[in-house]
């Protein structure tokens, strides 16, 4: 199989971006992977079940709904219904997209939100901050690769990565499948006094939601978990 990966993110500001959106029409994607938030683990999108021309025309209407809704807070989320928009185009023409959504759970996704929103950019620096990342990140690097394995069939694939920039430079090298050890320099190897023996215990005793899923995702054995 030959896969064709293109990146590309919108800037999460006061206005929107579109160039995810100019990309769709461009590149006519085979697949989108966006940074939206798994359901139930999986990434799949309830689009994927129907064919262009059968692909049930309410539910978009309901995403870009939310997402213009979403705008009267965060301006970028504009850039999102356009993309929307051209993806329907795409349907239109009998040119089939599968969706995807990577993400790690909302629950994850969200905690400490206001407190990161408002420490940013030294938030980079607290080695909790990181413990974050790298589990969104270890969930995205999961769901690509099995999305991978799940076109392998497939004679060419054409790929959108919809994912910030940071993000997707991160999971590229999990895909890499690096060592524990490796993994460990990239995100902890910096901070003193946090070791993969330690960092367990330490998350247990700082955050609830960031241990349930460091129980479940973290590539440091059972004597990192405590």
């Amino acid at each position: 199989m030959k896969i064709r990966i293109r990146q590309f993110n919108c800037i999460e500001g006061n206005k929107a971006d579109y160039r995810q959106a100019r990309a769709v029409l461009k590149y006519q994607p085979n697949v989108i992977i966006f940074e939206y938030p798994e359901t139930n683990g999986k990434s799949d999108s309830l689009f994927n079940n129907f064919r262009p021309d059968m692909k049930p025309k309410e539910k978009v209407e309901e995403i870009i709904g939310g997402l213009q809704k979403a705008a009267k807070d965060f301006p970028y989320a504009l850039s999102d219904v356009k993309t929307w928009q051209n993806i329907q185009q795409l349907w239109a023409k009998n040119h089939d997209v599968s969706l995807y959504s990577v993400d790690a759970p909302n629950d994850l996704r969200s905690e400490f939100f206001e407190v990161w929103n408002h420490m940013y950019p030294c938030a980079t620096k607290n080695w909790l901050w990181w413990v974050q990342i790298y589990l969104r990140e270890r969930i995205m690097a999961s769901h690509i690769s099995n999305i991978f394995e799940k076109h392998r069939s497939d004679d060419q694939l054409n790929v959108l990565i919809f994912l910030q920039s940071f993000h997707w430079q991160h999971v590229q090298f999990l895909l890499k499948e690096p060592t524990s050890g490796q993994i460990w320099d990239y995100y902890f190897g910096k901070f003193e006094g946090i070791t993969p023996q330690n960092i367990g215990p330490k998350i247990k005793a700082n955050n609830k939601v960031f241990y349930s899923y460091w129980t479940k995702y973290s590539d440091f054995g059972v004597s990192s978990i405590g």
